[in-house]
């Protein structure tokens, strides 16, 4: 028997702490890398980061010399006569054709070409580059847009975390409010409309904490689905709501860096670099070429005898100057030195809207951090108000529809209250995006 209440021990707080381990404890940092690590669409993008660096491999790769197999083979069956000038051979006075091709015709060899000089090749290279910083940016930008994502999801959860707990409150207020009048009015000290009112007023406020408890499980659902973690898992909020005010002058100002502006700067580089390349499309390429290669001449294809293979190899360096390049150019020219003036404007204009973006959200977290001492404050009163008139009204001191003119003023205070946290929490978080602390 023992043995068994021992076993059924250790398993009861196996249990405890097992429950006690699938709490997923999360800060909204936390959430925010879960959700980086977890989630498939930022595991895809990076694969165009891989891409593009694959594309510098591949650009410096064109660099290596191209060396190819060849074979040629010629049968002729009819022999091509060739024009003999006389004398030059022995017995042939005179000019004359005479053939002195053979049928068979075979040259085997290896071909390599090697670019010594390519300013086009040197400046792929660069455009690969900048393409791979771009990408990076490309991910970047994507990534704090999932944090902003995952960041409102967070802050929809904490926002229905508290409209659940004061619907909580007010729903236990309503139960007492039901209690007291009920036993008023069977002592006849409360007339029958007013009981009816207070039983009305606890159902609705039930059926409002219910909508709230369900309006918090919708924001865990879509909790779970940014952080692509299973639904169900038991989440603990860890931050608080008044943990924001804390904030107000943590965010360092690093917005030279906001990745808008690292994207227009790289554009404005890929341009550059655009219309430097078509200046030098006019400049001479150089490549070495090589053939290594074996001529075999006979009347049959009898590759044994070794006797008709003769080397037919050679080294060459080969020039190529374009010439029509120059009247090609001049409308490329345009282009792109209008597509450099237009980037400097979009640049400029860029750097005016962050900005405006930053003196906007310091604005708005100053006036939530205000705001929400302010309803705090009227709520931690009003609640203490109401404490005092609900004792004063079980002793008789107040009437009935008093009681219920604070408690709608105390509802008041706490949609207030509700409404300032949360304005709080988003100009938090713009804030934090306006200053490049994603």
């Amino acid at each position: 028997m023992k043995p068994i209440l021992i076993l059924f021990i250790f398993i009861t707080i196996a249990c405890h702490v097992q429950a006690a381990t699938d709490t997923l404890s999360l800060s909204r940092n936390e959430a925010i890398k879960i959700g980086l690590q977890n989630r498939f669409d930022v595991k895809a993008n990076a694969y165009d980061v891989k891409i593009a660096d694959s594309k510098i491999i591949q650009a410096k790769n064109n660099w290596f010399p191209e060396i190819n197999g060849t074979a040629n083979l010629k049968y002729s069956p009819q022999l091509q006569n060739s024009v003999i000038p006389g004398g030059v051979l022995p017995g042939f006075d005179q000019s004359q054709l005479i053939p002195l091709t053979v049928k068979s015709e075979s040259v085997f060899g290896l071909i390599l070409s090697q670019p010594v000089f390519n300013i086009g090749l040197i400046n792929e290279i660069k455009f690969s580059q900048i393409n791979l910083a771009i990408q990076k940016e490309k991910n970047r930008a994507e990534k704090i847009n999932i944090s902003l994502q995952i960041s409102q999801a967070y802050l929809n959860v904490q926002l229905r975390d508290l409209q659940k707990r004061v619907a909580a409150d007010i729903a236990t207020r309503n139960a007492e409010y039901a209690m007291i009048a009920e036993g008023m009015y069977k002592h006849g000290s409360l007339i029958e409309n007013y009981y009816l009112r207070a039983i009305l007023d606890r159902d609705n406020a039930k059926q409002i904490q219910k909508q709230t408890e369900q309006d918090y499980e919708l924001s865990l659902m879509e909790l779970y689905y940014q952080l692509n973690i299973p639904r169900g898992t038991n989440v603990h909020i860890s931050d608080s709501l008044d943990g924001a005010e804390a904030d107000m002058n943590s965010f360092q100002d690093l917005s030279d860096e906001r990745t808008e502006l690292r994207q227009l700067k790289l554009r404005q580089q890929e341009d550059q670099l655009a219309l430097k390349n078509v200046n030098q499309s006019v400049m001479p390429s150089v490549y070495l070429g090589a053939n290594y290669s074996q001529q075999f001449l006979s009347n049959r294809f009898n590759y044994g005898d070794g006797r008709w293979w003769s080397p037919f190899s050679y080294v060459t360096l080969n020039m190529n100057v374009p010439l029509s390049a120059h009247l090609k150019i001049k409308g490329k020219k345009r282009e792109f030195k209008e597509r450099i003036v237009q980037n400097e404007l979009l640049l400029e204009q860029k750097k005016s809207d962050i900005n405006y973006e930053i003196q906007q959200a310091r604005t708005s977290f100053s006036n939530a951090v205000l705001n929400m001492r302010s309803t705090k404050s009227s709520y931690e009163l009003s609640r203490t108000i109401f404490h005092n008139q609900q004792k004063q009204y079980k002793l008789g001191a107040f009437a009935y529809s008093e009681l219920i003119d604070t408690e709608k003023t105390l509802s008041v205070t706490e949609r207030n209250y509700i409404q300032s946290a949360y304005e709080l929490m988003l100009a938090r978080i713009k804030l934090q995006k306006a200053t490049n602390n994603f």
